[in-house]
């Protein structure tokens, strides 16, 4: 017969653990095996009876012994991969292997609760933007939704969870007018010097600049029109289309950027018949407004290096001209120049 700590007999089903400084009570049902724990007799008692009524009414919920990273395999090829576009499902996968896999991967979705969630979010405000927190956070509350749906388990733990308002979102900077003209003075010998100024004009981002076919352009309404975006992925270039329906829109030409690319479209046609077929672009990119000397799709990092370099030309004269990132080219008003 089992005993507590003080040597006293212990109802049937009830058994004391003394390394763990708790009771077990644990019964048979239908050849199945179910098992509660304690702090004292009485708490373990009643977490028998309570389970034992639940089975027997059928309203017990099993959770599933699935680890988290095996479910982030799941949720992302069933759930996510047939409704999200390419660019979302890469931005959930290098994001989760990246600051996620290391602090959940391994646990089991049932044992992971609140407090788990609110350590990491305290800790991840410490360590990176808020940006990348409300990524994180997006990613392990549609897992757990789902995994609440799938009767995984019984309850979502991010619900509960609260971001740390400590860390704001940093607000991009964008440059002065007088900035913008001083930077592109300075990009005047740049092969990017048109994409620049046509950023500077439009708003337009650097995937949607790269991107840009001149089947998009309409000079007889001055009229651009948003259509895709160029995405790199897996080695190779293709087009993709913009992230929300707002984002497919028509803008209009400025004066200079009407001249700017009827300039640009005669110079691009020069170069191409002086290259013959060297000058010929890969299949699928035969339209593109900018290219590389090849005549194929402009390398984002080739750009940003580019762009560095007018930055150090800059600087050589004003120290204090600020730092230049692709959202830099995106001014809240477009002027013309």
């Amino acid at each position: 017969m089992a005993v507590d700590k003080n040597g006293k007999p212990l109802p049937k089903g009830i058994n004391y653990r003394p390394k763990e400084n708790r009771y077990m009570g644990r019964f048979m049902y239908h050849g199945e095996s179910f098992t509660v724990y304690g702090k004292t007799l009485k708490e373990a008692q009643k977490n028998l009876e309570d389970l034992k009524y639940k089975i027997v009414h059928e309203i017990y919920f099993r959770e599933s012994s699935v680890t988290f990273d095996a479910w982030f395999e799941i949720w992302l090829k069933e759930y996510k991969k047939p409704s999200v576009k390419a660019g979302t499902v890469e931005v959930y996968q290098n994001s989760y292997h990246a600051y996620i896999k290391n602090i959940f991967g391994r646990k089991q979705l049932r044992d992971i609760h609140t407090d788990h969630i609110q350590a990491f979010y305290n800790q991840m405000a410490q360590l990176y933007s808020h940006n990348m927190l409300e990524i994180c956070r997006a990613i392990l509350n549609s897992m757990f939704m789902q995994a609440v749906r799938n009767e995984l388990i019984q309850k979502n733990p991010v619900s509960n969870a609260v971001l740390p308002r400590n860390n704001k979102k940093k607000s991009k900077n964008v440059m002065t007018e007088n900035e913008q003209k001083l930077f592109l003075t300075y990009a005047k010998d740049s092969c990017f010097y048109p994409i620049y100024e046509l950023a500077l004009s439009t708003g337009m981002r650097n995937g949607k600049l790269r991107g840009l076919q001149w089947t998009d352009v309409d000079f007889s309404t001055k009229t651009i029109h948003i259509a895709h975006t160029l995405v790199y992925r897996n080695k190779q270039y293709f087009f993709d289309s913009p992230k929300t329906a707002s984002s497919e829109r028509d803008i209009p030409m400025l004066n200079n950027v009407y001249v700017l690319l009827k300039q640009h479209q005669q110079l691009q046609r020069k170069k191409q018949l002086a290259m013959g077929e060297l000058g010929l672009p890969p299949a699928g990119f035969e339209n593109l407004v900018f290219t590389n000397q090849k005549g194929g799709p402009v390398n984002r990092n080739r750009f940003k290096i580019c762009t560095e370099q007018v930055v150090r030309k800059i600087r050589k004269d004003y120290p204090l001209f600020p730092h230049i990132t692709p959202h830099t080219f995106r001014p809240k008003y477009y002027r013309p120049f």
